[in-house]
Parts: structure tokens; C-alpha cells; sequence
């Protein structure tokens, strides 16, 4: 009887901890755990709105575009190839560092971003400078209530900067 009411006990408290996941698993690494002081984060934000004026600077990016955009966060590896992908938006880069030019990348990327009714694509390659938003590809499309945007940006920060 004593080993019954022992092993009762023992599968009760064993399902007991299984149900609450906090101590199964406490004590374990923060995601940033995964990534080093000298490691880059690629941010990409994502919007059914317009990201820039059209007389403006792909690097200008509209307040409005900042408060409504989806924000992804990549972090780097020494490589500088990633990949990316979020129900709306699929993107692939290579970033890469230019020794002349501290601070300054050369980020080739093909991307996708299909949101509601429209969708756009773009491929090609920029320069992309540290703690800068640069507009990489979107859409504008005529409706009936009005013109329609879709934009996607991207900018590279430090890891202690996010």
C-alpha cells in the first residue's frame, strides 16, 4: 500500500511540474544569449502604407511608416548571409562589409512582400550604412480609395543598440 500511495504521489507531482512550464525550463538562456557584442542586427520593417515621400530620400522614412509597420528582427552571423520570412514578407540577403568604408555594407537581397490584394518584389543591391533606414522595395496601386502602398525597409544596428 505505502509503494502505491508513494507512486501516486510521485506521478501526480511529475504531472504537476509538466503543466507549468516555468519550472521545467527555468534557469535557461535569453535569446540574446545566442548572439555576441560584436554581432549586427538586421531590422526590416514591413507596411500596407507608403514608407518615404516621393520627392524624398529612400533613407527619409515617413513617422507614419515607423508607428504602423511590422518590425522583424534578424540577427547576423559572421557570414553575413540570411534569410527571413514572416507570413507576408520572404527575404534573402547577403551583407557584406566594405574595408574602405567603416560602418558602410554592401547588402545584395531579393524579397516578397504580398499583403492583402497586392504584392511586390524586388532584388538588387545598395549600400547600407550602420543605424540607417534605407526604403528597399514596394508598390503603389490605384483603387477606389485612392492609391494603395506597400514598402519594406531594412537597417542594420549593433547588437547593443536594439
Amino acid at each position: 500500500m505505502q509503494r502505491i500511495a508513494s507512486s501516486v504521489v510521485s506521478l501526480l507531482g511529475l504531472t504537476a511540474l509538466g503543466l507549468v512550464p516555468g519550472f521545467t525550463h527555468a534557469g535557461g538562456p535569453a535569446p540574446e544569449h545566442f548572439l555576441d557584442s560584436s554581432s549586427m542586427i538586421l531590422e526590416i520593417r514591413y507596411c500596407e502604407c507608403q514608407a518615404t515621400e516621393p520627392d524624398g530620400s529612400p533613407s527619409e522614412l515617413r513617422p507614419e511608416f515607423l508607428e504602423r509597420s511590422h518590425l522583424l528582427r534578424v540577427g547576423l552571423a559572421d557570414e553575413g548571409r540570411g534569410y527571413a520570412s514572416s507570413p507576408e514578407l520572404t527575404i534573402g540577403f547577403k551583407l557584406t562589409p566594405l574595408p574602405e568604408s567603416p560602418g558602410a555594407f554592401d547588402f545584395s537581397f531579393a524579397g516578397r512582400y504580398a499583403s492583402g490584394n497586392q504584392s511586390s518584389t524586388g532584388s538588387g543591391e545598395v549600400l547600407l550604412s550602420a543605424d540607417q533606414w534605407i526604403n528597399l522595395f514596394g508598390s503603389n496601386r490605384e483603387g477606389g480609395q485612392g492609391t494603395q502602398f506597400s514598402d519594406v525597409a531594412v537597417r542594420l544596428i549593433e547588437v547593443g543598440d536594439s
